[in-house]
């Protein structure tokens, strides 16, 4: 699967160059409209206004590539919520059945990763 170097996008014609609306791959909300920009090529035009405004705005997922908003987006795993859904924090050890905290990163019993589904 080829990985998209922007997130969706609609192009504005502006007299004073181009404007770009971007938008989260997996809710569709607008996250940002860019001044207006001008590039050598449409290609460039586009880069240009991504990292220089649009970029700021999303977060990549690391598992399927989709750019998405901070509300659809899971940090802890980083990757978005269809990869990665929110879930509740565990109380026990999937290993060993020790209670854990909520600030546990590993069972301090066996030391395994307090990862999301295991991962």
């Amino acid at each position: 699967m080829k990985r998209r170097l922007t997130a969706h996008y609609e192009m504005i014609a502006d007299n004073e160059g181009n404007r770009y609306q971007f938008f989260c791959d997996l809710s569709g909300a607008l996250g940002c409209t860019t001044k207006p920009f001008r590039g050598d090529t449409p290609e460039k035009e586009l880069l240009l206004a991504w990292e220089k405004e649009g970029r700021a705005e999303f977060n990549h997922c690391h598992r399927c590539g989709k750019w998405v908003s901070d509300v659809m987006y899971n940090a802890d795993v980083l990757e978005c919520v269809e990869c990665a859904p929110w879930e509740e924090q565990p109380e026990y050890c999937l290993q060993c059945g020790h209670k854990i905290s909520p600030s546990d990163k590993h069972c301090p019993r066996c030391g395994s990763a307090l990862k999301y589904e295991g991962r």
